[in-house]
């Protein structure tokens, strides 16, 4: 038992980002579980090798080592054992990252190709589309964003992911595992942020020459705070479309026709 606190120690130093989501919590979790018993291992081997072969005492023949069918038999088994069990705890713990949890008390209340998604768990579904070189939000009343994805805090919410030309990665390290997305293909993962805060993160996927700037944020706000974004980023996106028009519009047209307007 001593042994596992120095290994717990050093797998925490190595691993991923603090969590701020369940998915995190179990992707953390497997990853310290395995960093655990890979030190283990590896302690297990050295100790083995160093007792088999150190030397002997002046006045003591020099003493031969060598494995026999019955040390064979119970090594063997006893990885049969723990790579059976490390199978099984792989398998609970994808099936766990498949079960989105339903929205919270405090949450708004309205990755993985597979979600089994509960009676309760009222999910934000947000559509997110990978490009050449950026990342795309679109909200559930049509408000979109770029790079930046805003969402309430304490709310299930599903991602649904696709690319409009080559192979990306969708991956905030604090919010959960990566989810890849290819052009026709669909998929799908979700994350419950259980903190406000931003949380950044990027693709893992090489797409061409501007894939180091191919960054993504997640914005965790109160739910109030949300739904003043939306309806401030609604208007925002309202003003600069007519403003493009405004401009089109005034390009289409003669300088002689703008005078006479004008007057």
């Amino acid at each position: 038992m001593l042994a596992l606190v120095p290994a717990a120690a050093s797998a925490g130093a190595l691993a991923p980002a603090s969590p701020a989501s369940p998915a995190a919590d179990d992707e953390r979790a497997a990853y310290v579980v395995v960093v655990v018993i890979a030190v283990l291992l590896a302690i297990g081997l050295i100790a083995g090798l160093i007792a088999a072969t150190r030397g002997s005492g002046d006045d003591e023949p020099e003493r031969r080592t060598r494995g026999t069918s019955g040390v064979q038999a119970r090594v063997g088994a006893g990885l049969g054992v723990l790579a059976v069990a490390i199978f099984v705890f792989g398998v609970i713990v994808t099936e766990s990252a498949r079960e989105v949890e339903p929205t919270g008390a405090d949450g708004l209340q309205t990755v993985q190709r597979d979600l089994s998604l509960p009676a309760d768990a009222e999910p934000l579904e947000i559509e997110v589309s990978g490009q050449q070189w950026l990342w795309r939000y679109q909200y559930p009343d049509g408000t979109f964003s770029y790079y930046e994805m805003v969402v309430p805090v304490d709310t299930a919410v599903v991602l649904k992911l696709d690319s409009t030309d080559v192979l990306h990665s969708w991956w905030i390290p604090a919010l959960g595992g990566q989810a890849a997305v290819a052009p026709g293909s669909d998929n799908q993962t979700w994350f419950k942020a259980t903190e406000t805060g931003e949380f950044e993160g990027s693709s893992t996927e090489f797409s061409g020459p501007g894939y180091a700037t191919m960054r993504a944020r997640v914005r965790v706000v109160e739910p109030a705070e949300y739904q003043a974004w939306l309806t401030q980023q609604a208007e925002d996106i309202k003003e600069a479309q007519e403003a493009v028009a405004e401009r089109v519009l005034a390009e289409d047209t003669p300088d002689e026709q703008l005078e006479e307007d004008a007057e």
